[in-house]
């Protein structure tokens, strides 16, 4: 895309068409410098005020007999709040008839649908690469909302819809989301080099859904939701496939971290602390995960320093990144090609 100048309908005149249409939805928590950002599959972040919003020619909602169009008016979702934020916007193949027919439940599905939209694209790669833990000594305290979510009320969301072929645009809003991050002030957006993004490969689709677990576990709301969703994501990228016990689990994520055989070594040791070691006289369970999801207890029982705690989080996710900072890199492959290269990870022979 070359040098924007606010105008959506020059920066994506090659992308719109009878059938195409355009996206705009304002993002909470979210800061851009001056200039636009694009991302891969033309997706572009916009500094609040910089789009010309007036050259889409929205329909503004009304009291009319149309229930979903009080909804979006009422919900306070307009020209002059998207304006506010910062806004991300693409290009997305819908039905155009279909959407204005929608009611307000399936206009709030749609917006959760087009923020989904946005998170696979780009934006949890992005919170990926520049989201990470513990900035400014909170475990979130930069993450950016979803797309759709707005500073001014943190209850709503909206989206503007363009038609090129009709020469206008709607706005929606709702309470399309049931939560919205608050600690922190958000992410400081900067820009990503394309050729760093996952490719389109089997092994880039497995790579796509490790990172909405990876984004899902960034936003647990408490330190044993965290834990155990560290775990699940690191079982899912040792298998995508299918379910294998921990006691493989531990052996194939040991591969990527360990430089040789007494690393590998003691990363098996350590991940039976971390999910399901006994003490040795007594046979008592101390492994944190089957405290945690067999006996009920919580990982700040179990831990009880916040400092170890931290400490344990920044180990699961040395782990994860290893894994899926490698599968990146082949992300072009079929995961049986993958497999055969992953198998050559032998830190443990010498």
């Amino acid at each position: 895309m070359k040098a924007s100048q606010g105008d959506l309908l020059q920066d994506y005149h090659n992308c719109v068409n009878q059938f195409t249409h355009l996206v705009v939805m304002p993002v909470a928590r979210l800061f851009l410098e001056q200039l636009p950002l694009t991302f891969p599959n033309d997706v572009t972040f916009y500094p609040n005020g910089y789009v010309q919003i007036d050259n889409l020619h929205v329909i503004k909602n009304r009291n009319s007999s149309s229930l979903a169009e009080v909804a979006s008016l009422m919900s306070g979702v307009d020209e002059n709040v998207i304006n506010l934020h910062p806004i991300v916007v693409f290009p997305l193949q819908f039905d155009w008839q279909q959407f204005l027919a929608y009611g307000h439940r399936q206009n709030m599905e749609f917006i959760r649908s087009l923020s989904d939209h946005v998170d696979r694209k780009c934006f949890n790669f992005i919170r990926y690469r520049q989201c990470s833990l513990f900035t400014n000594g909170d475990p979130i305290h930069n993450l950016p909302g979803r797309a759709g979510q707005i500073n001014t009320n943190h209850m709503m969301a909206g989206a503007l819809l363009y038609n090129h072929f009709d020469r206008e645009a709607r706005i929606i809003g709702g309470d399309a989301f049931t939560h919205i991050i608050t600690r922190g002030l958000g992410l400081s957006l900067e820009s990503i080099d394309h050729s760093e993004f996952p490719s389109h490969g089997e092994v880039g689709s497995i790579v796509g859904h490790a990172l909405l677990l990876y984004t899902a576990m960034l936003e647990a709301n408490n330190p044993t939701s965290f834990f155990v969703q560290a775990l699940s994501l690191l079982e899912f990228l040792a298998d995508p496939n299918e379910y294998r016990k921990f006691e493989e689990v531990k052996k194939i994520i040991a591969r990527y971290v360990a430089k040789n055989a007494v690393d590998y070594d003691a990363l098996l040791n350590r991940f039976r602390e971390l999910t399901s070691k006994q003490e040795d006289i007594t046979g008592r369970q101390i492994g944190y995960r089957t405290l945690i999801i067999h006996m009920g207890k919580r990982l700040e029982d179990i831990v009880t320093d916040i400092e170890q705690r931290r400490s344990i989080f920044l180990e699961l996710d040395k782990c994860i990144r290893s894994i899926i900072d490698h599968m990146i890199i082949h992300s072009e492959f079929k995961f049986d090609n993958y497999l055969k290269i992953r198998n050559e990870l032998q830190p443990f022979k010498k």
